[in-house]
């Protein structure tokens, strides 16, 4: 198994993750504080199993809540399904995930994690200015084949994420 030497940790979202690979899988260890959220998005291509380690989160899975602790066991979120996570409570939840396939997903929350450092997008998502719009449209074009933000809307980013990302390339704001 191979472990990720430090946690990643997104101050807009208030959650810290930290990773270890086995094979074909990707176990990524959350640790949300009082009010965090991992915002509603769905994974075209892969599958993971929610757990809760320790306290108590609540998640959303194809449009339904419900309230998760560590007796209830593992939540299936299969791919193409909407999902997102919360701690409404007042205390640090730890949870748990196993993805397969792995894919990118460790270098999507890495990178999505650094970018809430740089304060390069907002807790809806949106770019802060014409750098984190150059960030955001050029990340979630990378991104798209595995993670899907369903905010904004996916139709409304399939439309203009390209064309922002024409767009800040061309006035030189990416990166």
């Amino acid at each position: 198994m191979t472990t990720t030497t430090e946690a990643s940790y997104d101050p807009i979202h208030r959650v810290s993750m930290s990773f270890e690979r086995d094979g074909g899988t990707l176990w990524v260890t959350t640790w949300l504080e009082p009010g965090g959220h991992l915002p509603e998005h769905f994974h075209p291509t892969l599958t993971e199993y929610w757990e809760v380690l320790d306290g108590t989160a609540r998640v959303k899975v194809d449009g339904s809540w419900r309230e998760l602790t560590a007796a209830d066991g593992r939540v299936l979120v299969a791919p193409y399904v909407r999902h997102e996570l919360r701690n409404d409570g007042d205390s640090t939840a730890r949870l748990r995930a196993e993805v397969t396939p792995p894919g990118r997903l460790e270098e999507f929350l890495t990178e999505s994690a650094r970018a809430a450092r740089e304060g390069l997008y907002d807790a809806n998502n949106l770019p802060t200015s014409l750098r984190g719009a150059a960030w955001v449209s050029d990340f979630a074009l990378r991104f798209r084949d595995e993670t899907v933000m369903c905010s904004p809307p996916p139709a409304l980013q399939r439309v203009l994420l390209p064309v922002a990302a024409r767009l800040t390339r061309r006035f030189g704001a990416i990166r």
